[in-house]
């Protein structure tokens, strides 16, 4: 399926949203305080941030029970419905301690696992690195995904970003407070794997995950693996959730941006920049 002509466009803004861990407050993750920060960002997006599209990169229950962590999706997908622009939503390893695959499916009402998508001319590409999740923590992709993915990084020349709950790359893990008992966790359990493949497809932008809770931009061979911080992780405290998101801006040359912020306090946090060479 190639990019309708008349959608392609130079650039493409995407908010991101990670980790938002709706549910009963737990450790540092207050996620009873989640459902009136989500309504506040999806107005903020609505009506002054105005990207292009939101993806949501999973974890989005701090899971308890079956019962609860479905009542607390649905919330969530009442509250992310009220957005006026599209929105893609993945798989992270809490969304699966309690609920399946296809209740997720059944909840949100969309495909939440691998695929791909076309928005203004940029083709998106949403991978599943639940197969499986690895000690309840850690994600994998499996080699029939993986041949699947080289494909659609090599079949056309459209520019491609592609969005992962775990990371790939190659950061410095040793300082995250959440992986200081198992650093393994952090990642894909074949990352090399998955990097190499990504690195070896034609005209792709950057890898965006969640799952590490903090921010990190780490440069590969040809480009950008980019970690969104958790929405609703308030280290070292056990309340006051900052509310924070990213704003990816990407062009067709190859150019990134990100702008990370936070809704409590309301503040630009920081600002990234990335030109490919030509």
């Amino acid at each position: 399926m190639e990019p309708e002509k008349d959608n392609v466009r130079e650039r493409l803004e995407i908010l991101l949203v990670a980790d938002v861990h709706m549910g009963p407050s737990n450790t540092t993750r207050p996620g009873e305080e989640t459902p009136d920060l989500m309504e506040r960002l999806v107005k903020e997006i609505n009506t002054a941030i105005k990207p292009d599209i939101v993806v949501e990169l999973g974890d989005r229950v701090n899971n308890s029970s079956h019962e609860e962590d479905r009542r607390n999706a649905l919330k969530f997908s009442r509250i992310i419905s009220g957005l006026s622009i599209p929105r893609y939503l993945l798989l992270g390893n809490h969304d699966l301690h309690n609920l399946t695959k296809e209740e997720n499916k059944e909840i949100f009402g969309t495909e939440i696992g691998r695929r791909i998508s076309y928005v203004n001319g940029f083709k998106l590409i949403f991978l599943d690195t639940e197969e499986p999740v690895i000690e309840g923590v850690g994600g994998n992709v499996s080699e029939e995904q993986l041949k699947w993915l080289s494909v659609e990084l090599n079949n056309e020349e459209t520019p491609k970003i592609v969005f992962g709950h775990h990371p790939v790359d190659n950061q410095v893990i040793s300082e995250n407070p959440h992986f200081l008992e198992f650093p393994h966790l952090a990642f894909v359990k074949n990352r090399e794997r998955v990097r190499d493949v990504m690195e070896s497809g034609k005209n792709v932008i950057a890898y965006v995950n969640g799952h590490v809770h903090w921010f990190s931009f780490e440069m590969g061979d040809r480009m950008p693996f980019i970690s969104v911080p958790s929405f609703t992780e308030a280290w070292p405290e056990k309340k006051g959730a900052p509310g924070m998101f990213a704003l990816l801006s990407v062009s067709a040359n190859g150019s990134v941006e990100v702008t990370v912020s936070s809704l409590n306090p309301r503040r630009t946090l920081g600002k990234f920049l990335w030109a490919k060479k030509h």
